[in-house]
């Protein structure tokens, strides 16, 4: 029996490093998957087919509320230590 695969196209969203990170990891399971799929026999030839197989992918990330809980915490930090200074 023939089975065609049809290509699927993925979209996340994540408002949070650990939901990116957990996102990051799915799309690494699915190359994999897809990967066997292709070459079910053998891990060389995997290798061989992540070199040659054509996915396309696009990663945007926006680390600016990161980047202010860091400035913040810097901030925090050198106003306690200037506080412990003067004590």
């Amino acid at each position: 029996m023939h089975q065609e695969f049809h290509p699927p196209h993925y979209t996340w969203t994540a408002s949070n490093a650990k939901e990116a990170e957990n996102i990051l990891s799915a799309a690494l399971d699915l190359l994999d998957a897809h990967l066997k799929t292709l070459m079910p026999n053998g891990a060389m030839e995997r290798q061989d087919a992540k070199r040659t197989a054509p996915v396309a992918l696009t990663v945007s990330m926006d680390l600016t509320g990161f980047l202010e809980q860091i400035n913040t915490k810097r901030a925090i930090d050198k106003l306690e230590a200037t506080l412990g200074d003067d004590h």
